[in-house]
């Protein structure tokens, strides 16, 4: 292991989330990642989400691609539009609920297709397991070759291109699918973000 594996793994053992013994593996990168809190850091980036220990769905996940890729693995990143519907913020607070009322919000999601022995499988860490009793799709476990569920209902995917940078791609896709609803899907995001914040850790 080398640089963010190493420095997730320590970090982890600071505050008790990781065993003296219990050596960083793929399953339990991908859960202390997942169970970091739903929250904007400062920015998306990798030690950064380390460092402050929260993250959305993209610092996430461009934090745990680069931990795979530490490890030797195949792992791609993967954008999918999507959108906020009636149907699907049903277990949401009023005040998010109020705004997909007045129209569906066009988000882009972030996650990840990893190799594994097993074969390739969805990989998605954004809701932490707190956040299960407040209706989020949590993937509690990690299976070699399994994918697990995607934490929305996928339009469109894209592969990011080995190279590119993944936000600057993010935010063209944002800048193309959200449009005029940017700045409503900017708003509903920081809502979400503090609903999940305050009910998970007040």
């Amino acid at each position: 292991m080398t640089n963010l594996a190493e420095t997730l793994e320590r970090s982890a053992r600071s505050r008790g989330l990781l065993e003296a013994h219990e050596a960083l593996g793929t399953a339990s990168a991908f859960a202390l990642v997942r169970d970091m809190p739903y929250e904007r850091a400062s920015s998306r980036e990798p030690e950064a989400i380390v460092r402050e220990w929260r993250g959305t769905c993209s610092g996430k996940h461009y934090l745990l691609d680069a931990v795979f890729r530490e490890f030797g693995m195949d792992s791609r990143i993967i954008m999918v539009t999507h959108r906020f519907t009636r149907g699907n913020t049903a277990h949401f607070p009023a005040d998010l609920k109020s705004l997909v009322n007045q129209e569906p919000v066009p988000d882009v999601h972030t996650y990840i297709r990893l190799k594994s022995d097993q074969g390739w499988m969805n990989v998605d860490c954004t809701w932490p397991s707190s956040a299960e009793p407040l209706g989020m799709p949590v993937n509690r476990t990690f299976v070699q070759g399994k994918d697990m569920a995607i934490a929305c209902d996928p339009i469109d995917s894209f592969v990011v291109p080995t190279g590119d940078d993944p936000q600057s791609f993010k935010e063209q896709l944002i800048a193309e699918f959200c449009g005029s609803s940017s700045t409503i899907r900017d708003e509903f995001i920081e809502g979400m973000s503090r609903w999940l914040s305050d009910a998970t850790q007040g």
